[in-house]
């Protein structure tokens, strides 16, 4: 629904955009960057509903954030499988330490 009024969203405000997303994301601040992601979406949702005449300047910069956004979510899906192979491996290490304690426990009722 159009309102007959633009909502501008400035160049400097996609640039905090990008600096957020990147920021929070190398820090690995990921309520924060939930925060973030949240509001951009917002704004992109409030300017695809109004009559929005970005200049190329803007839409360099929205492209900016966009870049950046993918690459963010990039790391965040490799921080993701990481950390699951990592969970895999400490998974498969404690089955074979319960077997190990197992053993020794079987051999310390034979010795008895």
């Amino acid at each position: 629904m159009k309102t007959g009024h633009s909502v501008q969203i400035t160049i400097e405000q996609w640039q905090q955009f990008s600096l957020g997303l990147r920021h929070y994301g190398d820090a690995q601040d990921w309520p924060n960057l939930v925060k973030l992601n949240q509001l951009l979406i917002k704004a992109l949702h409030q300017v695809a509903r109004e009559d929005f005449n970005e200049t190329p300047q803007q839409a360099l910069a929205r492209l900016e954030v966009e870049k950046v956004h993918t690459q963010v979510l990039r790391d965040l899906k490799r921080a993701r499988d990481q950390l699951s192979s990592e969970l895999s491996g400490f998974k498969s290490s404690q089955a074979g330490l319960l077997a190990y304690q197992f053993t020794c426990i079987s051999g310390e009722v034979d010795d008895i």
